[in-house]
């Protein structure tokens, strides 16, 4: 009987940080100082909808590179405990439905950015968003083959 209230403390446990989470990333996205918010009356950057063209396009005119590899990694590293929140917290065993959940939240926070003019719509983003969620679906696979693997 302890054993089971331990569990669901564990779980409930998993459950708060994953909406911390959740709530940071809401935060970073569309209320950060560094983001660009336009008022209603005033033009946003256009989307970005070629992959990784604006990008290649800095870094090969001299674009402050350290912007560029924060841009790109911080939205890899950001989404990789999106699958482990998904699959610890809130029991989804199903990698597809892991990374089809992030790409739909990506996507869910590209458009929003796009409709509302907080933040900048890019499709890079939208791909490495979705490939940080697969890292973190390869590091469950790595962590469960190193804490199952036969000694």
């Amino acid at each position: 009987m302890e054993n089971k209230t331990i569990i669901r403390i564990k779980v409930w446990l998993w459950r708060f940080w994953a909406f911390f989470y959740f709530s940071l990333i809401i935060y970073v996205v569309f209320l950060a100082s560094r983001r660009p918010s336009p008022t209603l009356g005033e033009a946003s950057a256009p989307p970005n909808f070629s992959p990784f063209g604006r990008k290649w396009f800095g870094y090969t005119h001299g674009w402050n590179t350290s912007d560029l590899y924060l841009d790109l990694f911080g939205n890899i590293v950001m989404f990789i405990p999106y699958a482990l929140f998904l699959y610890i917290a809130f029991n989804v065993r199903s990698y597809w439905v892991i990374l089809f959940s992030a790409f739909s939240f990506s996507l869910f926070i590209e458009s929003t950015q796009y409709f509302t003019g907080i933040g900048y719509a890019d499709i890079d983003d939208l791909i490495c968003n979705t490939l940080g969620a697969l890292i973190g679906i390869l590091v469950i696979d790595g962590v469960k083959l190193t804490r199952y693997a036969k000694k």
